[in-house]
């Protein structure tokens, strides 16, 4: 049922980014910017479609597999499951390689089906082997453990580019203007969030699920009443924090490109109007301290 409903959304999503695309592009002649701007957000869903598509069918085939490999285990003897196990690792490694390939092909264009198809295939089965063999001498591995990782990796490598160099990037995609340093604020905020959110919800105490499980709770009630209260108040306290550093960070980002009052700051310092930028420095500075005394206010009530 709900995999019927999701792709039906996933239609659904197709259809109004083709459909965010034509009313764009057919509306750059008449109101520029926001016709441009509806246009790119057409394409942006349009490609985030496929990819989402692509993450939840990943999801639903390694649940199946898990399922699979579960029942297979308690059935079948260790020398057939290694006959299983091996081949299996060795398929999924090759994809995992190929698709690394793919990225790779689709960045540089190389046109070398050595370099990006035999090769990572080559080394993805050989790792899914080695790996293959490790995991025969363990118990199963949870295809949550299996996701919290990959989006670990994900986040700690969108991370560790900085928003100035995110900016760079997302005006040569979606051009000068807000909508680009915005672009880069909330990926680069998106990611240290996550790791700053996840970091705080492994750190938790383990007293109060304890007490809540003892009497009888079920696992959304131990969630609701054990587990979000300690979140909370750090997790405000991180968005106020992340709050603050965007504030700050928008106007380096507009000196890239990305807009907003930097740019202007920038265009009035290479033209020599000192007065002009001055005016827009000390808006930047009443903004930073407005900011700080709200943030602080919220922290104190909430927190």
């Amino acid at each position: 049922m709900w995999v019927a409903a999701a792709a039906g959304g996933f239609v659904v999503l197709y259809l109004l980014a083709d459909l965010m695309i034509v009313v764009g592009a057919g509306l750059v002649r008449w109101i520029g910017f926001l016709g441009n701007f509806v246009f790119t957000l057409g394409e942006i869903a349009d490609r985030l479609t496929f990819l989402l598509a692509a993450l939840v069918g990943a999801g639903v085939f390694a649940q199946l597999g898990t399922r699979l490999g579960y029942v297979l285990r308690t059935r079948l003897s260790r020398g057939a499951l290694t006959l299983v196990d091996v081949p299996a690792a060795a398929l999924a490694g090759a994809l995992v390689g190929l698709a690394i390939g793919a990225v790779v092909d689709w960045f540089g264009q190389l046109g070398n089906p050595v370099a990006t198809v035999y090769v990572p295939a080559a080394a993805g089965a050989g790792l899914g082997l080695v790996l293959a063999f490790q995991a025969l001498r363990r118990d199963v591995v949870g295809v949550g453990l299996v996701l919290y990782y990959l989006a670990r990796t994900v986040f700690n490598a969108l991370r560790s580019i900085e928003p100035l160099v995110m900016v760079i990037v997302f005006v040569v995609w979606v051009g000068i203007g807000p909508f680009a340093g915005s672009l880069a604020l909330a990926l680069h905020t998106t990611a240290a969030l996550a790791k700053l959110y996840s970091e705080q919800v492994e750190s938790i105490s383990p007293g109060p699920l304890e007490a809540i499980r003892a009497t009888g709770a079920t696992r959304l009630q131990t969630v609701v009443y054990a587990v979000v209260p300690q979140i909370v108040p750090p997790y405000i306290s991180f968005t106020m924090y992340r709050w603050d550093i965007n504030v700050r960070m928008s106007t380096i980002i507009g000196f890239a490109g990305g807009g907003g009052i930097g740019f202007l700051l920038q265009q009035n310092i290479n033209l020599l109007e000192y007065r002009a930028a001055a005016t827009q420095m000390l808006a930047i500075a009443i903004v930073v301290a407005t900011m700080d005394y709200v943030s602080s206010r919220l922290r104190e009530r909430f927190v």
